[in-house]
């Protein structure tokens, strides 16, 4: 099991997602509050990081400073794909922050990866709606990708926790793999500290990896040296 957790950087809480076991992955906001120290952090305990672009939605949410959308030609699309990697330093890979309005653009998905592929990142298709092309096109480019299989909080509650934890065993148990996205939210993090332990106490073959081991990219974090850098 691939365990991401999405949008750490914007709350003010998000330190609680240092807590969690090492083998879980953190995406990082870029331009949010706390996303570059938190980042800075993360790779000081040798976690795998990862870029959380922004990308435009087909609803009224805003997804934040520097969206890639339908609108921007492949320069500004390519400018803001290269903002967002300096802003968060460290990363091995990326996935879209929302993107149902263009993430099923093949033509912009594929200048995301025509940048990408400069750089030895993976690409995590948070399959925000059914029709994006952004796993296809990562392919297409020659990058490490996979699609996330399982939301782990859809909707609040922790009946929605349980079901969607099962769900992603169910998935682990028969077909080898799978990848889980899940939010820094109090009871999504309170479930995780709960469940993680018991999981790497159970002898049924299901563990934690991160997304590169999952998906055979390279991955081999240095750590941060002590210094004033935070």
């Amino acid at each position: 099991m691939a365990l991401i957790i999405d949008d750490v950087g914007e709350r003010n809480g998000d330190d609680i997602t240092l807590t969690l076991p090492t083998n879980v992955t953190l995406s990082f906001l870029p331009f949010s509050k706390h996303g570059r120290r938190l980042a800075l952090q993360a790779w000081q305990q040798q976690r795998e990081l990862m870029l959380h672009l922004p990308m435009a939605t087909a609803g009224s949410k805003n997804p934040g400073p520097y969206a890639i959308h339908t609108q921007l030609d492949k320069w500004q699309v390519q400018y803001r794909v290269k903002k967002a990697l300096a802003d968060i330093p460290f990363v091995s890979g990326v996935n879209n922050h929302m993107g149902s309005a263009v993430t099923p653009d093949g033509e912009r998905m594929g200048w995301v990866m025509e940048e990408l592929a400069k750089r030895p990142l993976f690409f995590i298709d948070s399959l925000t709606i059914s029709s994006s092309q952004a796993h296809q096109q990562a392919q297409a480019h020659g990058i490490h990708s996979a699609k996330r299989h399982v939301f782990l909080d859809p909707a609040p509650g922790i009946d929605v926790l349980q079901q969607q934890w099962q769900q992603a065993l169910r998935i682990a148990r028969k077909h080898g793999k799978v990848v889980v996205i899940g939010h820094p939210y109090p009871d999504t993090m309170a479930f995780l500290q709960q469940q993680l332990p018991q999981l790497a106490q159970q002898q049924d073959g299901v563990e934690v990896v991160p997304v590169a081991q999952l998906i055979g990219a390279p991955f081999a974090p240095t750590p941060l040296p002590k210094s004033n850098w935070l």
